[in-house]
């Protein structure tokens, strides 16, 4: 019986171990007019929840899901928008990251792409 419950103990500790949060700062960004300087504060959080093999980035809004691709060198977010834009987060080993917006709005393209680093929590 307290096997048992010692079990039941560690199971939210085993659980969180199997998740990683990415949390990405931007400095710097580029678009059709050359690189700037972020002015505000731009942050995106990515957690990795091995254990379901789901990814989420979270918002202002909330989270949404995100498909993670994995290699030896990099982790790579997709995500496709509401609107059908698409979105990438490359983050190397040195957690160095580039999220690229491939937007398009009333039928004119709105490329832009930050620049940053990201800590693990």
């Amino acid at each position: 019986m307290k096997l048992a419950a010692f079990l039941l103990l560690l199971l939210p500790a085993l659980a969180f171990a199997d998740t990683t949060t990415y949390s990405c700062n931007y400095t710097r960004y580029s678009d059709q007019e050359g690189g700037h300087k972020v002015k505000e504060k731009f942050e995106l959080n990515f957690i990795v929840d091995k254990a379901a093999g789901k990814s989420y980035l979270l918002g202002n809004n909330g989270s949404t899901e995100v498909k993670l691709i994995e290699s030896s060198d990099q982790l790579a977010f997709l995500e496709v928008t509401s609107t059908g834009n698409i979105m990438t987060t490359a983050i190397d080993r040195k957690l160095n990251s580039v999220h690229s917006r491939n937007s398009v709005m009333f039928g004119e393209m709105l490329p832009s792409q930050y620049y940053g680093k990201c800590k693990v929590k």
